[in-house]
């Protein structure tokens, strides 16, 4: 039975064919009344596809977004539960919210074959989580079997970050788990049409887009950069890149710097696979971003001696931009300004001259991090120096 959705969601004018592998994974698995966990990285923007999820017609749809919470707790969720299913929560207690989102939910399952609850950013709410309510949940998809999926997004699976909460009969329920990698080109044009970017034109649009690498938030930031000529300067690319890095483990995060590095690695980690950070071409494995790793290169820990570590970071900073001899003074010799300040300027440190500044210049050259990652320093007479990458 063909069903008219409740939503009028912007996403629902997007063209039937959009994120066509996406919908058949989902419809598969919908079909088969399993419950799911989606899993993707930060940003990507799983959210626009689950609202055109949501405005589809093969089931009743509820489209439950955490963001709509007004606090993180298991309180305010079985509130807003129990309002988008068109229940009444006023004062009432998590018991009595629960036991009327079943009643609810019964009534719908006997009016309709299918009934799919979408918990949008669902581990928004991970400092709730503990065995009793997630069992709470997993109890929604008992009330009529076979009819009642629930689908949750998370950026990392949910045995992860609710470890304690999760065992026994939740740890099956939650087991199942559906990858959703970054956008293809086609699919981040078809999201424009509902989310303009900047204009630009259709040869910069192209490089744009491929260096989003499919990820939705990243080509938006790229539309809307002030440095179009080098982008990995721009400080909300810097942002992003940072938070694509900051939420791996460790081991992942080490993964990820060798293929940024160039390193040939004869296995990569399936969540990395799996959300599509990292993906394979031919017989190597490459980051879905060429800026995530530029970003990586030009911010790995490097061990130098104390005054090429400070000079080397000022220049990394501004990589592309000269730096004046002053400014490098300043970071490496901060004693000589305050020096010149205290006396009037008649006194400088005496390690702080410009034959100190080239030899230290000449060392940092030399240095086997700076050759083996392809960074020169150009001189500039009387001014300062620059730093870039090969």
């Amino acid at each position: 039975m063909s069903l008219k959705s409740q939503y009028n969601f912007k996403e629902a004018t997007l063209d039937p064919d959009f994120a066509s592998e996406s919908l058949k994974n989902f419809k598969e698995l919908l079909e088969a009344a399993l419950s799911f966990v989606v899993i993707s990285m930060p940003g990507v923007g799983v959210s626009y596809f689950l609202k055109y999820l949501a405005t589809k017609d093969f089931a009743r749809f509820f489209h439950i977004d955490l963001y709509a919470l007004p606090t993180l707790t298991q309180h305010e969720f079985y509130k807003l539960l129990l309002t988008e299913l068109g229940g009444k929560s006023g004062l009432k207690t998590d018991e009595s919210l629960l036991i009327e989102t079943k009643k609810i939910l019964k009534t719908f399952s006997q009016k309709h074959d299918k009934i799919v609850l979408i918990f949008s950013r669902f581990d928004q709410l991970k400092n709730a989580f503990d065995w009793n309510f997630l069992s709470n949940i997993q109890s929604l998809a008992t009330i009529s079997p076979g009819k009642i999926v629930l689908i949750f997004t998370s950026i990392r699976p949910l045995y992860e970050i609710a470890t304690d909460a999760l065992s026994g009969g939740n740890l099956n329920f939650y087991s199942e788990e559906l990858y959703f990698k970054p956008y293809s080109k086609n699919d981040l044009r078809k999201i424009l049409t509902i989310e303009p970017g900047r204009i630009t034109s259709k040869e910069a649009m192209e490089k744009l887009l491929d260096l989003s690498g499919g990820h939705n938030q990243l080509l938006h930031i790229l539309l809307s950069s002030q440095k179009q000529q080098n982008l990995s300067l721009d400080q909300f690319v810097k942002l992003q890149m940072k938070e694509l890095v900051a939420y791996l483990p460790y081991q992942q995060r080490k993964q990820i710097q060798k293929i940024a590095l160039g390193k040939k690695l004869e296995e990569v980690d399936d969540y990395l696979l799996g959300v599509g950070l990292v993906k394979k071409s031919g017989s190597t494995f490459e980051l879905f971003s060429p800026l995530l790793s530029e970003y990586i290169r030009l911010n790995l820990p490097v061990k130098l001696p104390l005054k090429e570590a400070k000079l080397f970071k000022l220049l990394r900073r501004n990589i592309g931009n000269v730096v004046t001899k002053e400014e490098l003074f300043a970071e490496v010799w901060p004693a000589r300004n305050a020096s010149q300040s205290d006396a009037g300027g008649d006194e400088i440190d005496d390690n702080a001259t410009d034959w100190a500044l080239d030899a230290l210049i000449y060392r940092l050259r030399k240095h086997p991090f700076i050759k083996s990652n392809g960074y020169i320093i150009e001189s500039h007479k009387k001014v300062g120096y620059t730093l870039i990458q090969a």
